[in-house]
């Protein structure tokens, strides 16, 4: 099971995706592809935020279309995540590695899932020690 970060995400919204990614992202089952209710709602915000315009309608429809491919297959946040964000926050203080609240919370989904997590953002992640890590850039 791999959960797919928002860099990630975000990446497959745009025109012309890196090939890397894209290349990793046909080698996977699309069975075995997930998101998180975190990333969805990065994104919607991200969204949000723009003036009204081409730019946003554009990402609207790019997020409707991937968001309906991944249709049951995203993640939420549950009991089992809470505590693995408890130790998640605990492991980033203690490595003088501050994190977002939204990484964090993306990384406790991914543990409690038994994930490996998909991410451009690896210096971040591996600084806590818990996560199995995929860069689909590299």
């Amino acid at each position: 099971m791999f959960l797919l970060d928002t860099n990630v995400l975000s990446e497959l919204m745009k025109a012309q995706a890196n090939s890397n990614v894209l290349t990793w992202l046909d080698q996977q089952l699309d069975s075995n592809l997930f998101y998180c209710v975190v990333s969805k709602a990065e994104i919607e915000w991200g969204i949000a935020k723009l003036p009204i315009g081409k730019r946003k309608q554009q990402l609207l429809d790019s997020a409707k279309i991937l968001f309906e491919f991944f249709d049951k297959r995203c993640l939420a946040y549950e009991c089992q995540a809470a505590n693995a964000y408890v130790d998640i926050v605990q492991g980033a203080k203690t490595a003088g590695r501050p994190m977002s609240t939204e990484d964090m919370l993306i990384a406790a989904i991914a543990q409690a899932n038994k994930a490996v997590l998909v991410t451009r953002n690896i210096t971040d992640f591996e600084a806590l020690g818990r996560l199995d890590l995929v860069n689909p850039w590299i």
